[in-house]
């Protein structure tokens, strides 16, 4: 009999799996890597561009990464409830807690994939400048985890309808709502609470070369929590 993590695991490999057995994952691999060229060529022919600075790559590759995550995630369990097998694994000894945990190690191992990819560009910028490979790392970090929570909101998008386009809509809405929380001009705590809730707020201090505890506390948090709703919409269903 499988452990608890052997079938999480079983899940979450399978689904990196089929990810590449398809052309979006190849396609979309594709244009992350055309367009960070494009923004980086930019940043090293701009004079307000500095040559080895890459944290303006990162927050423009982290804007990239909101349309990127709606498309990594829609299928995850909207196109399993469309073609009724997620009832049928559901009906198995695999939980909705370990369904969901391997459906977002999957996509987890695919984001891995195009944020070490996208390294490609640190390395050639230090043919030109001297990079401060410390803060190369913590903002390489800063985006990681930013297109992991993306990728926890896209799956509870996901989660909640058997549309793909629906699941990408939803998904986006959440994550540009995140994104620009802090625009709303208002005061007092309420603009406290805002700009705590923006995740571009929290990706600073990755940028700057540092890992503050709560920036690191806040994208877990987001992460945890959509993840625990992914968790209760599927398990909704399965006892609906």
């Amino acid at each position: 009999m499988r452990t608890s993590l052997g079938k999480w695991w079983v899940v979450g490999r399978r689904e990196w799996q089929v990810s590449f057995q398809t052309p979006l994952a190849y396609v979309l691999l594709g244009l992350w890597m055309l367009v960070a060229g494009f923004f980086q060529v930019g940043l090293l022919v701009s004079p307000y561009g500095g040559t080895s600075d890459m944290s303006q790559l990162v927050d423009q590759l982290v804007v990239l990464v909101l349309f990127l995550a709606p498309f990594l995630t829609m299928r995850l369990l909207a196109e399993e409830r469309r073609t009724g097998s997620e009832e049928l694994v559901l009906t198995t000894p695999i939980s909705p807690v370990q369904w969901v945990l391997g459906k977002y190690a999957g996509a987890m191992m695919v984001w891995t994939v195009f944020t070490l990819a996208a390294g490609v560009f640190p390395l050639v910028t230090s043919r030109l400048a001297i990079l401060d490979w410390g803060s190369v790392g913590a903002a390489w970090l800063g985006m990681w985890l930013f297109g992991a929570v993306g990728l926890a909101v896209g799956l509870f998008a996901s989660a909640l309808t058997d549309s793909q386009l629906v699941a990408a809509m939803v998904s986006f809405a959440i994550l540009l709502l995140l994104y620009l929380a802090n625009i709303v001009q208002t005061s007092g705590w309420v603009a406290s609470a805002l700009s705590y809730m923006t995740l571009s707020d929290h990706l600073t201090s990755f940028t700057v070369g540092t890992v503050a505890l709560n920036d690191l506390i806040y994208y877990l948090s987001l992460i945890a929590g959509f993840l625990f709703l992914s968790i209760r919409a599927v398990d909704l269903r399965r006892w609906a």
